[in-house]
C-alpha cells in the first residue's frame, strides 16, 4: 500500500470519527473500512459542495485591505454580512503564534512566518511543512493528498489561476508535490501533464528535480503567467503541439495585440473546451487602474474562464484563484501597486459572487462554498515605524501614493509622510499616512472570509481569542473544511455507522496503528 493509499484510509477514519465521536464515547477507532475510493461508494445525490472556490490574496493582511478600502472608498462585499469572519495562523511546520507576544514585541511577528509553500500546503492538504516544501512533509518523506486530488477521487473537475507564475508557489501547490519550490519545471510539468518529468529531466534542467511521481489527472485549468524560469521551453512546445487534441488542454497565449480577456474566453466558450491553459505575463495593475495591458487578462477574465469550462464536468470542481503580485507588490512595499492588484483581486471575488448567483450556472449558496483568505501577511504595514498595526492607518489617496518614497537610513523601507523639509527622513512634527516595516512575510493573523454551504464550521475549528483581531483559527482548519463539505455527508450514517448501504466498517479491517506507525502521517 502506498503512502496516498494510507494518507487516504486516515483522513476518511478522523472523518469519520469526528462525525459519530458526539454520539460515541470513543475517542480511537482500531478498524475500519477500506474505502475503495469515494466514486464507487457514494451515490451521485449529496449534500455537500459540488463546487469550492478558494480565493488567496498573496501576502495580504489587514492592514493591506485597510489601505485599499480607504482608497476605493468602500469595502467590497465579501467583507460583510452574510459571509463569515475569522482569523487564522499562518506559522510553518514546528512554528507557533502567541498572542500576548504579537501585541508587546513588535518584531515578535517578523520571525517564525511562513512562506507561500508551506501556507499552502497547509491550505490544500491540512497538514504543516517546512518553507520552501510543496504539499511534502518537512523532511519530504511523505508525499500529502490534497483537496484537488480528494475532489479527482469523486470525479470532479480541478483547477487554478493566478496573476503570476502558473508554477510559482501558490498556485504551484495546488497542482504538485516537490521537495523545493524553485523546482518549476517539475511543476509545471506534473501541473499540465500530470508527471513531473515529462518533457525533461535534472539532467537538463535542475528546476526538473525533487519530484514524487504523478499527480493524476493533471489539472483541468491552469492560467496565470508563463515565463523561462517557471515553463520550460520543451513545456512551451508540447502544449503547442497538443493543444485542442481530445483530451488536451487548449493553450490560449499572450499575443502582441491580442486582447488576452478576449482570447481566453473565445477558447472557453467552446463547448468542446473542456481542459485550458493560458500563459501570459504579469504587468502591476495600479491603484487608478493604469498599467493595464491588454494583451494580459485580468484576474476576473481568467477566472469567468476557468469557471466556464470547469462547470461542464457534472460533477461540480475546486478551483483556487489567487492575486498573487499583492505579495510582490508588499515585498517592494509599493502601496500603489498594492492597492492595484487587491483592487484586480476584489474584481475576481465580485466574479465569483456574481457566478454563484446565476441559477444559470446550476449554482447557489446552498451548493457551494467560496472561502477568501490569504496565505499570509507581508510587509508589516502601520501608521509609522515601530508602531503596532492596531491604529488606523492615515490618509490612502492619489496624493499621499505619490508621497510614498524610501526612508533614509531606514535599511531600504517605505513610507507615505508630508517631508516638509525634504530631508527624505521622518522628523518630528511631520504627518506620517503608513509605513512598511518589513519587506517580507510575518507571523501574523490573516483575516478569513466564507459564504456557502459549510461556512459555518470554521467556527467548530476556533482555537484562541487573539487580544486585538479576535477568534482565530489555524490554516491547516481550511482544509478540513473544504474536506468535510466536499465529502458528502449523505453517506455517513452516524447512528448504524454505515459507510453506504450495506457496507460497514465492520468490512475490510485493517490495523490504524500499523498504518500511523508506519507512515507518521497524522497524531490522532
Amino acid at each position: 500500500m502506498n503512502i496516498k493509499d494510507k494518507y487516504w484510509m486516515i483522513k476518511n477514519l478522523i472523518r469519520i470519527r469526528d462525525a459519530w465521536h458526539a454520539a460515541f464515547p470513543v475517542f480511537l477507532i482500531a478498524a475500519f473500512f477500506l474505502f475503495p475510493g469515494p466514486a464507487d461508494v457514494c451515490g451521485a445525490e449529496t449534500d455537500g459542495a459540488k463546487y469550492i472556490i478558494l480565493m488567496i490574496a498573496d501576502g495580504w493582511g489587514p492592514k493591506t485591505i485597510e489601505a485599499t478600502n480607504k482608497y476605493t472608498g468602500m469595502p467590497p462585499a465579501y467583507q460583510s454580512a452574510p459571509w463569515t469572519q475569522y482569523w487564522v495562523t499562518t506559522y510553518p511546520a514546528g512554528g507557533s503564534y502567541n498572542t500576548t507576544r504579537a501585541w508587546s514585541e513588535f518584531d515578535y511577528v517578523m520571525n517564525g512566518y511562513g512562506d507561500s509553500a508551506a501556507c499552502a500546503t497547509a491550505l490544500y492538504s491540512g497538514f504543516k511543512t517546512s518553507n520552501g516544501r510543496i504539499n511534502v512533509s518537512p523532511d519530504a518523506s511523505i508525499v500529502f493528498f490534497t483537496i484537488g486530488e480528494i475532489a479527482k477521487e469523486y470525479g470532479m473537475g480541478v483547477g487554478a489561476v493566478s496573476t503570476v507564475n502558473v508554477s510559482h508557489a501558490t498556485p504551484g501547490t495546488w497542482v504538485a508535490h516537490n521537495d523545493d519550490r524553485g523546482n518549476t519545471f517539475a511543476i509545471a510539468d506534473e501541473g499540465f501533464f500530470g508527471y513531473p518529468n515529462t518533457t525533461g529531466t535534472v539532467a537538463a534542467d535542475i528546476k526538473y528535480g525533487g519530484g514524487h511521481g504523478p499527480t493524476l489527472p493533471p489539472a483541468d485549468v491552469l492560467i496565470g503567467a508563463g515565463g523561462s524560469a517557471y515553463v520550460s521551453s520543451q513545456i512551451y512546445s508540447k502544449l503547442r503541439n497538443e493543444s485542442g487534441q481530445t483530451g488536451k488542454h487548449v493553450l490560449v497565449e499572450k499575443q502582441d495585440g491580442q486582447d488576452g480577456g478576449t482570447a481566453l474566453m473565445a477558447a472557453a466558450d467552446n463547448p468542446n473546451t473542456r481542459k485550458l491553459a493560458g500563459l501570459f505575463d504579469h504587468v502591476y495593475h495600479n491603484a487608478n487602474n493604469s498599467g493595464y495591458m491588454p494583451e494580459n487578462p485580468t484576474l476576473s477574465e481568467s477566472t469567468q474562464a476557468a469557471l466556464k469550462v470547469l462547470n461542464r464536468n457534472p460533477n461540480g470542481f475546486v478551483l483556487m484563484i489567487e492575486g498573487g503580485a499583492v505579495d510582490w507588490a508588499a515585498h517592494a512595499n509599493n502601496m500603489n501597486q498594492l492597492i492595484g492588484e487587491e483592487k484586480d483581486f476584489d474584481n475576481a471575488v465580485q466574479t465569483v459572487i456574481d457566478w454563484v448567483n446565476d441559477t444559470a450556472n446550476g449554482s447557489n449558496w446552498n451548493n457551494t462554498l467560496v472561502i477568501v483568505t490569504a496565505d499570509h501577511d507581508c510587509g508589516y504595514l502601520s501608521r509609522n515605524a515601530g508602531e503596532f498595526p492596531d491604529q488606523p492607518l492615515g490618509d490612502v489617496n492619489d496624493i499621499t501614493l505619490s508621497k510614498e518614497k524610501i526612508v533614509s537610513g531606514s535599511g531600504g523601507r517605505r513610507a507615505s509622510w508630508d517631508d516638509t523639509n525634504g530631508n527624505n527622513r521622518i522628523d518630528t512634527g511631520e504627518t506620517v499616512y503608513w509605513y512598511w516595516n518589513s519587506g517580507g512575510h510575518t507571523n501574523s493573523l490573516i483575516p478569513i472570509y466564507a459564504r456557502g454551504t459549510g461556512s459555518g464550521l470554521f467556527a467548530q475549528y476556533v482555537k484562541g481569542n487573539d487580544k486585538i483581531r479576535g477568534p482565530y483559527l489555524d490554516d491547516i482548519n481550511v482544509f478540513e473544511v473544504m474536506n468535510r463539505v466536499l465529502i458528502p455527508q449523505a453517506c455517513i450514517q452516524t447512528g448504524s455507522l454505515s459507510v453506504a448501504s450495506g457496507k460497514t466498517l465492520q468490512g475490510n479491517m485493517t490495523d490504524l496503528t500499523s498504518i500511523v506507525t508506519s507512515s507518521n502521517a497524522v497524531n490522532l
